[in-house]
């Protein structure tokens, strides 16, 4: 599935297999006008340059990064590229680089309708820029590789290349599944077998699934993100514990939320049972692709990708309940090698596998109360590996990240900024309350604060 010239100033390809499937999820939401995983990023500058010159940084951004601006064809099935003249290069401007004189980037979301288009929202009054994007186009880890380039134009560190005018198919990201094919001797039957493998941890343990008690609605309605920052020197004692557990942060803090949940979690969506002993954490866990990459698509030339997927686990409440027994069945997950052969290379069968994971999230349940409310975590690292605080006169003050979400799920997120631990989380008003969710996320925090950072002081 790689770029194709269909004319001089067009390219195309097939959407891959992640891109179809967040596509296919986004468009479910369609009919509650809602955009499920629609990705909201926010950067706060300490000084917001002139509209202009913002609005100029961004056209020379789509120059690097041309994927930006890709649509879909009329089928849905492939991305189509148009090399623009000035006046359709200002017209796309005008489109997606939206200036918005009032409020700030946390009022502005929940009022945004969804677009499928990349968007950059200026708003004067918080020093904000607000990055709007369907998942399909890109994942975390790219957006803020593509954050840093437009800093580093904005700020005059870089400037576009007259030569990239002439060598847009260098700049078009292939497809994952094309970077990531690997000649295979597996038959089909094999492959199949192996995606039956990897589903066997979800097929197993699904009468046993916990899930959190929500809301008796059905129709999703707005979604609201929320976060809470633990202080830099707290941060660093967490840090230092997880060093001597051998733990990562994203299975500390994914280990410290399953904790959380547990006085809330229900069995069988009956709730009699809530926060009673036994049962199954199941779910499925991120994992970036990137790092398995060949050069150059594992780097910030690649920003504009989507390369990740979920790896389904488990953890049997019944003789797992502590942070450190948690801990440990989750550090195996996330410690696993995609690529390896034990368990199982997941590469030869990726595009099997995504397909399979999007039937499991379109399929209906029996009961419309009784869709999937298992919260899904996902960790974003270090941000300042990818994208630095100072370019040039430009100063990077804050960076936060959300979704939007149509689903019972809540959707967490785990991130460092500048030295700072970040717990965020998305949800539906339609199948939460407030309050519920705001305890949830400090309990979360009290929890990842009490097992790490206090026992450094012990």
């Amino acid at each position: 599935m790689p770029w194709t010239q269909v004319s001089p100033i067009q390219y195309e390809r097939s959407f891959d297999s992640v891109e179809v499937f967040y596509r296919v999820i986004a468009d479910a939401g369609a009919p509650f006008n809602k955009h499920h995983y629609l990705i909201s990023s926010v950067t706060r500058l300490k000084s917001l340059p002139p509209a202009e010159e913002v609005q100029q940084a961004w056209k020379n951004l789509r120059q690097q990064h041309p994927q930006i601006a890709a649509v879909a064809d009329d089928s849905g099935t492939r991305f189509v590229y148009t090399v623009p003249c000035p006046a359709e290069l200002d017209a796309w401007a005008h489109d997606t680089f939206l200036v918005e004189p009032d409020g700030s980037a946390a009022h502005l979301v929940s009022t945004l309708q969804p677009s499928p288009l990349f968007q950059l929202y200026y708003l004067p009054q918080s020093r904000e820029l607000l990055w709007r994007t369907p998942h399909w186009r890109i994942d975390g880890f790219g957006l803020m590789y593509l954050q840093a380039a437009f800093f580093r134009l904005l700020s005059g560190q870089s400037s576009p290349d007259p030569s990239d005018v002439e060598n847009i198919i260098t700049r078009l990201n292939p497809a994952l599944d094309e970077v990531m094919s690997h000649p295979s001797t597996m038959t089909p039957e094999q492959i199949t077998s192996a995606v039956n493998a990897e589903f066997s941890i979800l097929v197993n343990n699904a009468t046993t699934a916990i899930s959190l008690p929500t809301l008796p609605n059905i129709i999703p309605t707005t979604t609201r993100t929320i976060q809470t920052t633990i202080p830099t020197d707290t941060t660093t004692r967490i840090i230092t514990a997880c060093k001597a557990h051998g733990l990562s942060i994203t299975t500390a803090a994914h280990a410290a939320f399953a904790v959380s949940l547990l006085p809330h979690v229900q069995h069988n969506y009956d709730p009699s049972t809530r926060g009673l002993p036994g049962g199954t954490y199941t779910g499925l866990n991120a994992h970036s692709l990137r790092r398995y990459m060949p050069a150059p698509f594992n780097g910030p030339s690649a920003a504009v990708s989507c390369c990740h997927t979920g790896i389904c686990f488990s953890v049997d409440l019944s003789i797992n309940r502590d942070f450190h027994s948690i801990a440990s069945v989750l550090g195996k997950g996330y410690a696993r090698d995609m690529s390896a052969n034990e368990p199982r290379n997941i590469f030869p069968c990726l595009p099997h596998y995504v397909r399979q994971i999007q039937e499991m999230f379109l399929a209906p349940p029996a009961d419309p109360l009784h869709g999937p409310a298992v919260p899904f975590v996902s960790s974003l690292g270090r941000v300042n590996d990818y994208l630095g605080e100072q370019y040039g006169e430009i100063e990077v003050e804050d960076w936060s990240i959300g979704v939007e979400n149509a689903s019972r799920s809540l959707i967490m997120n785990v991130w460092t900024w500048r030295g700072e631990l970040r717990l965020g989380v998305s949800w539906n008003e339609a199948f939460y309350e407030e309050g519920f969710v705001r305890g949830l996320l400090e309990d979360w925090r009290g929890g990842l604060e009490g097992e790490l950072a206090d026992s450094t002081d012990e």
